[in-house]
């Protein structure tokens, strides 16, 4: 392996092998990452196992599948060309405005709050058309900031012809526990107008009836997994085809993004160029 002197120099430091420092290192940067995951998905009462891992960015792709596996993730998604996503993102996302009333009331009264929501949506389709969005194209969304009387802190709930009943049942599965006996309140209204962009469509790429990947080999090479050295392919993005298979370890590379597989998984292609990557049972 070979490394820069400042390096080796901090391995011999701290009397391990620049290898070690190397594996030390990436085990540091996947649990920092692991935790930001778990705070958006279990702190939430979210099963990871209900979802996909999605990789963007130009490192998410090498990191995704060692998070995945470490949460019990059933799989990873990595777009075409994950380190563009947050820019292409900008130019498909919906246009969105966000609007908000503070009301402070604990008794239910729907007419005054459709009232309330009645004019928010009135000035969101009026600001839209000043960007010259029609109101046909505007989409309005209704929430409430809800708590139990005494509490700190507030939870957003879809507004609803039951709204009491759906805060209840979010709030237990946010915080694991409900009380119908207390009183509620609602501390602000909430509306969000969202205008659908025209999109561009998305291409697919040529199919393949040969599930290997030997059209997109680069080359091969020794690389560390789990403190072993495997041989390892290095592919190229470019050339792989709708339905060719990945058997880790592997590593693909592309422009903006390298994603790696390790020996403990394997991908598919789909028709869009997506990689999607699963763990052997």
């Amino acid at each position: 392996m070979r490394c820069p002197f400042y390096f080796n120099s901090a391995a011999a430091q701290a009397g391990i092998s620049s290898q070690e420092l190397a594996e030390g290192i990436l085990d540091v940067v996947n649990s920092a990452m692991e935790r930001a995951i778990r705070v958006i998905s279990v702190e939430r009462g979210h099963d990871p196992a209900e979802f996909t891992l999605l990789a963007f960015g130009g490192a998410g792709a090498m990191h995704a599948a060692f998070l995945a596996a470490q949460m019990n993730i059933p799989r990873v998604l990595i777009p075409i060309n994950p380190g563009l996503l947050s820019a292409m993102g900008m130019l498909m996302a919906d246009v969105i405005k966000d609007y908000s009333i503070t009301v402070m009331m604990s008794q239910r009264d729907t007419a005054y709050l459709t009232k309330q929501f009645d004019s928010l949506e009135e000035r969101g389709v009026r600001d839209m058309a000043s960007e010259g969005i029609s109101k046909d194209k505007v989409y309005c969304e209704r929430y409430l900031d809800m708590r139990y009387q005494g509490q700190s802190y507030e939870i957003m709930a879809p507004y609803s012809k039951d709204f009491i009943a759906g805060f209840h049942s979010l709030h237990e599965k946010t915080y694991g526990y409900k009380n119908k006996d207390r009183t509620v309140e609602i501390v602000n209204l909430r509306l969000r107008a969202r205008a659908v962009p025209d999109r561009p469509q998305l291409e697919k790429i040529e199919a393949t009836h040969d599930p290997s990947p030997e059209q997109a080999l680069i080359s091969e090479h020794d690389v560390i997994f789990e403190h072993k050295k495997m041989k390892t392919r290095i592919l190229d993005r470019e050339m792989l085809k709708a339905g060719n298979r990945i058997d880790g370890p592997a590593i693909v590379t592309e422009y903006s993004s390298t994603t790696v597989i390790p020996p403990f998984a394997w991908a598919r292609v789909d028709e869009y160029g997506n990689i999607v990557i699963t763990f052997r049972r």
